[in-house]
């Protein structure tokens, strides 16, 4: 059989119904509905290509933060090194030797006038002053004894029993020789009774002599007594001192160090058992040069003047500690030197702060600010505006256009927040305080103003944290 070309073919099984599928019905939908969105987005694409945008859209300006430039009357300082010392430093020392037995301080510790801080064995000296107590007494008796002037009253009494004898034979004579005159009596009588009267007179002049040399060494003898009790009231007092001298007590208000010798050792006199400093108030010592000096010192006195106070009594001084904060209580001047060195054109000032929180201690380091005068009209700029680099400090500052320049400024040093500006920056210009990052010079920006910060003195604080240094 033949068949036509195009003509369908029989086939050896008749075609089989096909059953339709809920699924595949979808299925070729979505893919339609894919395919015709490829379609538009090949032809959207094609057609950006073919008509090119002419009109590019622009980034919005940075965002920063700015802060007027504002202009004060500052005063200007200058620092100096200094060292804490003292006002009254004591070295506690053993003035007699023996064991150190007790220690009633705490190293380190707070200490008031008179307490008492160290004891050494009291038993030899308690045994030497009752010693001499026992001479003392002795000593006395002796002069008690001696001033009762017991052998001269004898020598005295006796000389006046002779004496009493003497006038007896005088008179006697007297009565024989009127006797004999009268031929009352021998010769022979009156001859005995003139010897026994001359006897008298000789036993009358002997004992004048013996009350004399009795009355000498009368007094010798007292003066030898007083002395003995001098003596003795001496023994007794440097026994007493050496007794006192077995406690050692604080001699002014004070801290007390470290322990030279701990307790249980012996000591000998003059050892070293501690040392102890006053510490409320304290002294900064530093060097001021010539012309500084003068300046404080007429300053001072231009102060003193208004105020009717003393030119050392007013407050010329800050401390500026290791740690950079500026101590609360201001200093007075206590001591000058006598004279300024003519090598360096310095001189040693020492000046006194309060110290009620016992915050300094002697040996610190730290930089005393003294005030040279008020600059008035100066320009000060935030601190956070400033940029530094190789030691040029530099300050982003936005013009009237919001455009941004970059200046270079010449630092008058720090004052609280703020730097002292000496030329580059006038006040009320803008310098940017935050955003720095984001900008350079020529860019346009969009700024936001923050208020300055507040000046020293204005916020609890009566003293700047910055200055000058010498």
């Amino acid at each position: 059989m033949t068949y036509r070309t195009g003509a369908p073919r029989p086939s050896a099984r008749p075609p089989q119904p096909v059953r339709s599928s809920p699924h595949h019905g979808w299925r070729r939908r979505g893919l339609a509905l894919t395919a015709a969105i490829a379609g538009l987005v090949l032809a959207g694409c094609s057609a950006r290509a073919r008509t090119p945008d002419t009109r590019a859209v622009a980034p919005p300006p940075p965002a920063v933060v700015v802060t007027e430039a504002i202009q004060r009357t500052v005063p200007i300082y200058e620092e100096n090194v200094a060292q804490t010392v003292a006002v009254q430093t004591v070295d506690l020392k053993a003035q007699i030797g023996g064991t150190l037995e007790q220690v009633l301080f705490k190293q380190g510790a707070e200490v008031k006038h008179g307490q008492l801080l160290f004891v050494i064995d009291q038993r030899p000296y308690t045994a030497a002053l009752q010693s001499a107590q026992a001479q003392l007494a002795t000593a006395q008796a002796n002069l008690q004894q001696a001033l009762e002037q017991v052998q001269l009253a004898q020598a005295k009494a006796q000389l006046a029993a002779l004496q009493a004898t003497q006038v007896n034979a005088q008179k006697q004579v007297e009565r024989d020789r009127y006797l004999v005159a009268q031929q009352a009596v021998a010769q022979q009588q009156l001859d005995n009774d003139t010897a026994a009267e001359q006897a008298a007179a000789a036993n009358v002049a002997a004992q004048v002599a013996v009350v004399k040399n009795t009355a000498l060494s009368t007094q010798t003898g007292i003066q030898q007594a007083r002395a003995g009790v001098q003596q003795a009231q001496a023994a007794v007092t440097q026994a007493q001192l050496n007794l006192h001298y077995t406690t050692v007590q604080a001699p002014v208000d004070g801290v007390v160090g470290l322990l030279s010798v701990d307790q249980g050792n012996l000591v000998g006199a003059n050892a070293q058992l501690a040392t102890m400093s006053t510490v409320d108030p304290i002294v900064a010592q530093f060097h001021l040069s010539e012309v500084t000096f003068l300046g404080l010192l007429k300053r001072a006195s231009t102060e003193a003047a208004r105020t009717g106070a003393s030119a050392l009594n007013v407050p010329s001084f800050q401390l500026v500690l290791a740690d950079g904060s500026t101590y609360p209580h201001p200093g007075t001047f206590r001591t000058l030197d006598r004279a300024v060195d003519p090598q360096t054109g310095t001189i040693i000032v020492q000046a006194v702060f309060p110290n009620p929180e016992r915050l300094l201690r002697p040996g610190m380091y730290a930089r005393v600010r003294a005030k040279l005068q008020d600059r008035p009209n100066t320009v000060l700029v935030p601190q956070v505006a400033i940029q530094e680099v190789q030691g040029v400090k530099t300050v982003f500052v936005v013009g009237s256009d919001n455009t941004v320049s970059v200046r270079s400024l010449t630092d008058g040093g720090p004052y609280g927040q703020f730097f002292i500006v000496l030329d580059g920056v006038r006040a009320g210009e803008r310098v940017i305080v935050e955003g720095v990052q984001k900008v350079r010079p020529g860019i346009r920006v969009s700024p936001t103003t923050r208020p300055a910060p507040p000046l020293p003195g204005t916020n609890g604080l009566a003293v700047p944290t910055g200055g000058r240094p010498c």
